[in-house]
């Protein structure tokens, strides 16, 4: 459908995912409905505080951000006050979450657009039905261009599958300076995130990471700098020891607006598939990524300057959190050597 002028009242409200990699990937969507937005209009997003930084920093594109205490349950009057009595002309849910598609309707949202899933079809306009994902198979078509089919229930242009909205953190080489105690490398950065929330069976080998970053301090004569959030820092404590050059382990010191400018700047990154990555990709930072028991055709890097390293295994992609195995044999295909190939020559 196409919403006219005055149909859109005072804009649209987003409810967006829960997860960094999940936001990252609305991206596109975001920023082509903005422009699809009459002037007069605001883009509303709904999200957990902890993301909040994040849609913060993105240029033109998010006029007022709600942010959610506990994502998982239903918002307190003191979160939605800003939202009674509005009069938005639709709403998008980039989750499958029924409570939060109930909350839109209890906010008088209504057209509402989204995928169908968990019974809310009968709250939802024309809901769209993805298929179900299959295990052991990659699962096109990928995350953001499903978002982007809700989105275009409400007339967007054709996405050119290169564009995002830039990021703009608030953060300078002053507070680098001021919050890790020396200032930002002058060295080439390899930005190194060997970490990964979703478990341990989407996680490329800790000694694989640390021979990839030895490898730019002694070839490129670069630094490194570790990321990951507290929970992985150990991982990050184990790629770190014995670096023969520049290494700063900021695996749970970093803010997100730390982390964005972190990544900006630095000269490439070599993750798992994880926020970390996704974040990295729409910084505009080239990089590597290890995929294995996740699926690169759903959920890889927004990025022509990323490559996807991904070895096929009977049971590859199986998306659990630990491997059924034991083996983590997909993830070991990928050899250090493999990864060293993708990195810059100089």
């Amino acid at each position: 459908m196409t919403i006219s002028q005055d149909q859109w009242r005072e804009g649209l409200l987003v409810r967006s995912p829960n997860w960094l990699g999940d936001l990252v990937m609305t991206f596109p969507a975001l920023m082509l409905l903005k422009r699809l937005l009459p002037e007069f209009c605001t883009l509303t997003v709904i999200c957990p505080a902890g993301l909040a930084p994040v849609l913060d920093a993105l240029d033109r594109t998010v006029d007022e951000i709600i942010p959610l205490a506990d994502p998982h349950a239903f918002p307190t009057r003191r979160e939605i006050f800003p939202l009674l009595h509005r009069h938005f002309g639709a709403g998008i849910l980039f989750n499958n979450s029924l409570r939060d598609a109930v909350v839109m309707r209890r906010l008088g949202v209504k057209p509402l657009f989204g995928a169908a899933a968990r019974g809310r079809s009968i709250l939802l306009r024309d809901p769209i039905r993805f298929p179900k994902r299959v295990s052991g198979a990659l699962n096109p078509p990928h995350q953001a261009r499903r978002c982007l089919e809700v989105a275009k229930l409400l007339g967007i242009d054709d996405w050119d599958g290169v564009s995002m909205p830039e990021l703009h953190p608030d953060f300078d080489d002053a507070r680098f300076e001021l919050e890790f105690g020396r200032p930002f490398p002058k060295n080439p950065v390899l930005a190194v995130a060997p970490g990964a929330a979703f478990g341990d069976a989407k996680r490329w080998d800790a000694g694989s990471f640390r021979a990839v970053a030895e490898h730019w301090q002694k070839k490129h004569g670069g630094a490194v700098i570790l990321l990951g959030s507290k929970t992985e820092a150990p991982i990050c404590d184990t790629c770190a020891e014995g670096l023969p050059g520049l290494t700063l382990n900021l695996a749970g010191k970093t803010s997100l607006h730390a982390l964005m400018f972190i990544l900006k700047r630095a000269a490439y990154c070599v993750a798992n598939d994880s926020g970390i990555m996704h974040l990295a990709a729409a910084s505009g930072t080239p990089g590597t990524a290890v995929f294995g028991s996740t699926d690169m055709a759903a959920t890889g890097p927004l990025s022509p300057k990323w490559t996807v390293l991904y070895r096929k295994e009977p049971c590859s992609p199986c998306f659990r959190h630990i491997c059924p195995l034991d083996t983590r044999a997909c993830m070991k295909a990928i050899k250090v050597g493999d990864v060293l190939k993708t990195l810059p020559k100089s």
